[in-house]
């Protein structure tokens, strides 16, 4: 086997573990400053690499972005597994798991987040930067239809449009980071709950029981 070969899988790792040790370097540093603020040396600096060797994993400050989506959503999907066995079979339970999930992993790298949500409409835009916007949404997107559609077929969820419904979904989350200076006095579980009784029917129902 040649020696390139060999080393691939090595490689790859390495790669992987840097781009990460970027992406947690990049979450820090946003949380104290602006995206437009931070600089790429104090990107690589703040993941203790060399100025200069960041280039080799990113090419611009720009695809901080889409390496922001790809973690965060990869953070999501990792622990899809684990939601499926504890709904028990019930996709309605896996929905509102699923949603407590994404409010974690928001609330976890909550600047970070909220860099992604206002900045990555605008790199779709840009072929460069189109397909891994793409990838990393299509992944998460995709993963919440699918829970959806099985809760349709079995005549437990009630919608429209698969993606018009996970769009709402997804907003309903990303508010716990869009709100961030209105909710400051809201613990996050009191969030997860208000957005689990709409999503449940309780918002309108009397009692609090869902119809």
């Amino acid at each position: 086997m040649p020696e390139a070969t060999r080393a691939l899988p090595q490689d790859e790792a390495l790669v992987r573990t840097r781009r990460r040790q970027i992406f947690l370097a990049a979450c820090r540093v946003l949380a104290r400053k602006s995206f437009h603020e931070a600089s790429v040396k104090e990107l690589a600096l703040e993941a203790g690499l060399a100025a200069g060797s960041i280039y080799v994993y990113l090419q611009s400050k720009d695809e901080i972005v889409p390496l922001i989506a790809e973690f965060l959503v990869s953070e999501f999907l990792e622990q899809l597994p684990a939601i499926r066995v504890e709904a028990g079979g019930d996709p309605r339970r896996e929905l509102t798991l699923s949603m407590r999930t994404i409010v974690d992993v928001i609330d976890r790298y909550r600047e970070a987040f909220a860099v992604l949500h206002h900045e990555g409409r605008y790199l779709e835009r840009r072929p460069q930067y189109r397909t891994a916007m793409r990838k990393a949404v299509e992944g998460y997107v995709g993963s919440i239809i699918e829970i959806v559609e099985r809760g349709r077929d079995a005549g437990l969820i009630h919608f429209e449009d698969p993606r018009a419904a996970v769009h709402v979904i997804h907003m309903l989350c990303a508010g716990w980071a869009m709100g961030a200076n209105s909710l400051k006095h809201i613990d996050k579980e009191t969030y997860k709950r208000e957005i689990a009784g709409i999503v449940e029917g309780r918002f309108f129902a009397k009692n609090g029981a869902a119809r």
